[in-house]
């Protein structure tokens, strides 16, 4: 039934996507560049106003002191809090490069560009944040400086065995869902290049490469082991 299930949903999503790339061609999409260019940044602005809330409600819930019962409660709750801000962190870091290349391609917009660069450079401020509020969550753990070259593996050494193993389950999730939305850009791409007559043979044989070089290094490290 769950099989059955996903398949449904994958045809539907699979027919959507093949109705989008048959009209999309016919868009002329140069006309709303502007727009959608400053739809994406209200999205950006929305995530980076909502990330600092976080910010600001971890760092009081820290500054905070609790006993017993509600002390766990609260670390779930910063827990929860820190992987929203991270979340958002990340999203909002995507959709302003989106958004930015979109305004160097389609718009050609000087200001419109110039925004963009700032709200990438605030982006990026949060994320360099993100490590600071890693320290303020877990004050009791050892978090290695994002400059230093062994980062990962410090950090890894520093969650225990329950932790590491969400980790590496929210990982190898992660990887076999970059695999197939890999797989779905190729033939997307191939079947645009076909329809409007637009080549998109550099985005796919880019995105190919992309493909090869996750899946080599994952059956390496692993191989390795």
């Amino acid at each position: 039934m769950k099989t059955l299930k996903q398949l449904l949903i994958g045809g539907v999503v699979g027919f959507v996507g093949v109705l989008l790339l048959l009209t999309l061609p016919s868009l002329h999409v140069e006309k709303y560049a502007n727009i959608i260019v400053i739809g994406l940044f209200v999205v950006v602005a929305i995530l980076l106003g909502v990330s600092l809330l976080f910010h600001i409600q971890i760092k009081k819930l820290s500054g905070m002191e609790f006993h017993g019962d509600e002390e766990d409660e609260v670390d779930v709750i910063k827990y929860r809090k820190f992987n929203d801000y991270s979340l958002l962190i990340q999203s909002s870091s995507v959709i302003v490069l989106l958004a930015l290349c979109f305004a160097l391609i389609a718009s050609k917009n000087i200001v419109l560009i110039i925004i963009g660069i700032i709200l990438s450079l605030v982006s990026y401020l949060f994320t360099f944040f993100m490590m600071h509020l890693m320290k303020v969550v877990h004050p009791e753990r050892n978090i290695p400086e994002i400059s230093d070259p062994k980062f990962t593996e410090k950090l890894l050494d520093e969650a225990d065995d329950g932790e590491k193993y969400i980790i590496m389950h929210g990982l190898y999730k992660s990887h076999n869902l970059l695999n197939s939305i890999l797989v779905f850009a190729i033939v997307g791409s191939t079947i645009y290049s076909l329809v409007s007559e637009h080549s998109q043979l550099f985005s796919v044989i880019l995105m190919a490469l992309v493909l090869l070089i996750v899946n080599g290094k994952y059956l390496l490290s692993v191989r390795n082991k």
